[in-house]
């Protein structure tokens, strides 16, 4: 997928001097302006070892062909192909190849020094498939936690950093898509995202897109299947 304008993205590397605390919870599954987030963020939640946020690097392509591939492959396509088949670390290498800047918005999870998860923020300007991303608005396109390490605070940390992503490039507000069903629900929610209502023209159209390319039973690594009866929200957050 490509540009749907070109436009250059100045990159700051700010360190977050103050990380946050947080409890426990469970995650699953550009613009103008400075882009970028800090590019080594420390932060522990107790008990447990210390979770570090980095930017996405080329050394992490592989871990997150990996991860990505585990989040894909819960969805099946057509109800039989699994989303993740094609998912390779060269594809990883591609995407960011086409636009670099989506390195800086994007934060990759490290637990003694092994990637537990990933998020990818896209802001106006930049490439996404699933939403036209508004010049005000910052929009997660992907959020991913491994199995082994729910449980461990790792997705509020991801989404705090994509809020910090979104103040930094002026965005109003954060967004996000998520299927009917998902547990991670709870966490955007906890996080200050409200789903938003679905005009009513635009049930249907959800309700074959979502059923197509996701499936109506999505089965998470780790986790227990659910159902989302063709149904997803998206969700928002003012920053």
């Amino acid at each position: 997928m490509g540009l749907k304008e070109s436009m250059s993205y100045p990159a700051t590397r700010n360190r977050i001097d103050k990380p946050e605390h947080e409890g426990t919870s469970t995650a699953s599954e550009v613009a103008t302006g400075a882009v970028g987030g800090s590019k080594r963020e420390a932060s522990t939640s107790p008990p447990g070892p210390a979770v570090i946020l980095e930017t996405v690097q080329e050394g992490h392509f592989a871990d997150l062909a990996r991860l990505q591939k585990d989040f894909l492959n819960s969805k099946y396509m057509c109800c039989c192909i699994p989303l993740g088949s094609f998912t390779t670390e060269n594809e990883v290498r591609n995407t960011f190849k086409k636009c670099p800047a989506m390195m800086e918005v994007g934060a990759v999870a490290l637990v003694d020094d092994k990637a537990v998860g990933f998020i990818q923020v896209v802001l106006h300007g930049m490439p996404c498939d699933i939403h036209t991303v508004q010049k005000d608005e910052a929009y997660v396109y992907m959020i991913a936690v491994d199995s082994d390490a729910q449980g461990m605070g790792v997705g509020s940390k991801l989404l705090t950093w994509a809020d910090e992503i979104g103040r930094k490039n002026c965005c109003k507000e954060i967004s996000l898509d998520v299927l009917e069903g998902n547990k991670a629900i709870g966490l955007y929610e906890r996080n200050g995202y409200t789903a938003q209502p679905t005009p009513f023209w635009l049930v249907p159209v959800s309700f074959i897109f979502t059923s197509l390319f996701f499936g109506f039973r999505i089965k998470p690594r780790g986790s227990m299947p659910y159902w989302n009866f063709g149904m997803s929200h998206h969700m928002v957050k003012k920053l």
